[in-house]
């Protein structure tokens, strides 16, 4: 998750040289699917089985950061 704003996974390749600036090879940002920004904004409600939803969530996030 990039911040909190809950849109999407970003990434960046980046080249850090021994000795120099770093440098940035590549960027790529993935959007959540609206299913997943639903269910991680249902995490934020009171509700049944609050911790099955939230293992659910985290390997659903886990599936889009791979």
């Amino acid at each position: 998750m990039s911040g909190t704003s809950l849109d999407g996974v970003d990434a960046a390749l980046v080249d850090f040289p021994p000795v120099g600036t770093p440098a940035c090879l590549a960027t790529h940002y993935q959007p959540y699917p609206d299913d997943l920004k639903a269910e991680i904004l249902a995490l934020h409600e009171p509700g049944e089985n609050e911790i099955a939803r939230a293992v659910r969530v985290a390997n659903r996030l886990a599936r889009e950061y791979a």
